[in-house]
């Protein structure tokens, strides 16, 4: 694993390092592509990527016999990489199609709207995969310069698991480091996200829709964090995904307005966010998103009960064998725990910690961290079909409506609709700051 990933990528050029990475596969300086990959199917080996915010991973498998012939080849991929033009317009093809995909599909340009628009400013909001706006801006020498910049030796962090030669392997993998630039390109510690002291929405307009995309952001918490085995315990409660869950019960069960109601946390090295979605008819997006809202507004002031607690309890007692139930997943948790700086064993000891928990410490937890007070909410739907609707909403001080298709951008630099406390719409057009 290398300890940068997305972070690193330079400004309008989100999917630098992305691309790095896939471009390893894509051809060495002594093999072309179709033969890189036929020497890999002759050893019955496989490689994958891994590509996260804050690392790269390169996950390989193969028998051990097979070995020396396996560490020559991913030797040659992570220190000789071709950067051959002609397999790099390839690469910015396919990507360009799949961007366009991206665009036909609701639910996945509303989470990266989501994402792009609640962390705007922050480089935990650019794309790991980079983006339609930003992906003409790649070159083929800013994969060259960030392979150069960030591969280096100080910045790997190597595992293996399963049957090998520890000797031969280790002395293998100090001969590949070796050929790579000595030293540390260092960590990027990006900040926290920030979020406001108020609730505003994005109505992201495509035209036709019959239902209402809704994601809900709110201040999140970090791995490292004293209350995070809590709030995984109040929020299996709350929407964690389970059918017992309140969201889900109030959300599907009991008025039959979303097929799915869910929430969870997006944690890293910084606390990034809390989010909870559904996706209801036209005509009970706003009805739900005000219920979400209220749900989650109970949820901070009076917590979970203490049989709701039991309930969570035990479930993520049970799931937590899955975490580490595969060599490949103990492996992967090894190496997180190193690129994240969580403390040695936080995965080994994953079960007990939630063992060790109490209702009080959870309902301390939920008192802290849910904060009903900050809410960014995206909702990508028919803009005009809920128009009639926004009058109602509960709590909400800024609206703005924009293109589901329209790059991200500094809403406080935008028009935007103003509520009053009431929820009717007081100005209709106002150069509304924050």
């Amino acid at each position: 694993a290398l300890i940068n990933g997305s972070l690193r990528d330079p400004a309008g050029k989100d999917g630098v390092a992305s691309l790095t990475l896939s471009m390893l596969l894509r051809g060495t300086k002594r093999r072309e592509a179709k033969e890189f990959h036929r020497a890999l199917d002759a050893l019955g080996a496989e490689i994958s990527l891994g590509k996260y915010k804050e690392s790269m991973r390169i996950y390989g498998t193969v028998l051990a016999d097979k070995l020396p012939e396996f560490m020559d080849l991913l030797d040659e991929a992570i220190t000789e990489p071709a950067f051959a033009p002609e397999e790099f317009k390839k690469l910015k093809e396919q990507l360009h199609s799949s961007f366009m995909d991206e665009l036909g599909s609701d639910d996945d340009i509303a989470d990266r709207r989501f994402q792009e628009q609640l962390l705007w400013g922050n480089p935990y909001g650019r794309m790991t995969s980079g983006s339609l706006e930003t992906l003409p801006n790649l070159q083929l020498e800013d994969l060259q310069a960030f392979h150069q910049t960030y591969f280096r030796q100080g910045d790997f962090i190597m595992g293996a698991s399963g049957g090998f030669n520890k000797k031969f392997l280790e002395r293998r993998l100090k001969e590949l480091l070796a050929k790579l630039p000595g030293g540390s390109a260092g960590r990027l510690e990006a900040p926290a996200p920030v979020f406001k002291p108020s609730r505003n929405l994005l109505m992201l307009d495509k035209p036709g829709r019959t239902q209402g995309q809704i994601i809900v952001g709110a201040p999140g918490v970090s791995f490292e964090d004293k209350d995070y085995f809590s709030l995984l315990i109040a929020n299996h409660v709350f929407g964690g995904g389970s059918f017992s869950a309140r969201l889900m019960k109030e959300v599907r069960e009991k008025r039959g307005w979303s097929y799915g109601a869910y929430s969870f946390y997006r944690s890293g090295r910084k606390p990034l966010y809390f989010a909870m979605q559904s996706t209801p008819s036209n005509k009970d997006t706003i009805p739900a998103l005000n219920l979400m809202v209220e749900l989650m507004e109970d949820y901070a002031k009076n917590g979970i009960s203490k049989e709701e607690f039991a309930f969570a309890k035990k479930s993520l007692v049970n799931q937590s064998a899955f975490l580490q139930d595969t060599v490949r997943k103990r492996l992967d948790n090894k190496i997180t725990e190193e690129v994240l700086k969580l403390p040695k064993g936080f995965y080994d000891k994953y079960r007990d910690r939630l063992m060790g928990l109490t209702h009080a410490q959870v309902q301390a937890a939920i008192k802290r961290k849910v904060d009903p007070s900050r809410l960014f909410t995206v909702i990508l739907g028919d803009a005009d079909a809920l128009k009639s609707d926004i009058g109602t909403l509960k709590g909400y001080t800024k609206i703005w409506r924009r293109k589901f298709d329209e790059a991200p951008t500094d809403l406080s630099a935008l028009n935007a609709m103003i509520l009053s406390p009431a929820g009717k719409p007081r100005k209709e057009i106002s150069k509304a700051k924050g």
